[in-house]
């Protein structure tokens, strides 16, 4: 038996009688019966301790066990640059054979959106298999005067002008600063922070508001709340046949939406509220998402999508430490699913750029 070897060093593309010769000639897609390779790569954009490698090696076992061959698939992490680093590297170097995994996150899409010229990938031209949504929650300290009632913080902040801790205007922080605004609040920036050292901060009092994914919402913010040091102000909110309700993690705290409304006495509208839900679909709906590079085969894909799909129901992530991670929210699997949600957060009007680069430029003098 020959194997072909992938020229990158991973093993095991094919298995079967398959003579070097007619593999080397064999035109794409290749049939699906063929697809059984033993290693597979996941580039990860981000730093190996950061929530999308959590999320990574959570599924990387469940999901090679159910692919063709059961393949090892090998994280690698190539962090920088707000993804982009690693992401350029998928787009560009990754062949379109089903042997290599792109790990997108917020900061992929941001990139994208605002058009960073250090950019060279298609995001819409990537075809996802899964969509992993995360809800954000946004929160205050009660030692600075928050009470946990909209009515009271949202007049307070807007006349008390907190400190926040974050790592850029044009980063994952986006939704959240951008909502804040929305609201009337202007804030202190102190800019350049991971979100480890964000809400370290943020502990300590140095900053007086924080957001966090709802992955922390248990472990790490509901015990401040529970101390009595910290109420939440609003959550971005989770969609729901089409419809943005309350985040399951949080039903009792207020949507950022329902909060708008009870600041300003009628609903958000507008070319404001069409930028808000396209942000709200990147950092929530499309927070992390697994994707194959362009071009790859159908039959290739629908192997992903159906090993997803098995991974999904698997014990291993049916189990609670994997649901501690990701949390009540539907996974979105499938071609199609997957595919819309990609396209809901990765096309975005001239309108809706312009106004992100005016507000960014006027709020936060940052010029794209």
């Amino acid at each position: 038996m020959t194997k072909l070897t992938h020229n990158r060093g991973r093993r095991g593309f094919l298995k079967g009688s398959v003579a070097l010769g007619a593999a080397a000639i064999l035109p794409l897609p290749l049939r699906a019966q063929e697809f059984a390779p033993d290693e597979i790569e996941m580039i990860v954009p981000y730093g190996a301790g950061g929530g999308s490698t959590i999320h990574a090696r959570l599924f990387a076992g469940p999901l090679g066990e159910a692919l063709p061959g059961q393949p090892t698939i090998l994280i690698r992490n190539v962090e920088g640059a707000g993804s982009v680093v690693g992401i350029n590297e998928f787009a560009q170097n990754a062949e379109p054979d089903g042997m290599t995994i792109g790990a997108l996150g917020t900061g992929t899409f941001f990139q994208y959106l605002l058009r960073n010229p250090a950019v060279r990938y298609d995001l819409p031209s990537f075809r996802p298999f899964l969509a992993s949504p995360f809800g954000v929650v946004v929160y205050g300290r009660t030692d600075f005067g928050l009470t946990g009632d909209p009515a009271h913080d949202i007049p307070f902040l807007q006349e008390n002008m907190p400190v926040y801790g974050g790592d850029g205007a044009t980063a994952a922080d986006l939704p959240t600063l951008v909502s804040l605004d929305l609201l009337g609040i202007k804030i202190r920036p102190v800019f350049g922070l991971s979100n480890a050292d964000a809400r370290g901060g943020y502990e300590r009092g140095e900053f007086q508001v924080n957001f966090d994914n709802m992955a922390s919402w248990t472990s790490g913010v509901l015990p401040m709340i529970e101390e009595g040091t910290t109420v939440p102000l609003f959550t971005l909110g989770y969609e729901r046949n089409g419809v943005i309700e309350r985040d399951p993690m949080a039903p009792d705290v207020p949507t950022f939406l329902e909060v708008y409304e009870i600041v300003h006495g009628s609903p958000l509208e507008g070319i404001e509220y069409s930028v808000w839900k396209m942000l709200f679909d990147i950092r929530v709906m499309a927070a992390k998402m697994f994707v194959l590079p362009a071009g790859t085969p159908d039959e290739i894909l629908q192997i992903y999508a159906d090993a997803a799909a098995a991974a999904m129901a698997s014990e291993a992530l049916q189990g609670e430490a994997a649901q501690d991670v990701l949390g009540p929210y539907d996974q979105v699997v499938g071609i199609e699913a997957a595919a819309a949600v990609l396209k809901g957060a990765a096309e975005v009007s001239d309108e809706q750029r312009q106004w992100l680069t005016d507000w960014l430029l006027e709020v936060y003098d940052v010029t794209l």
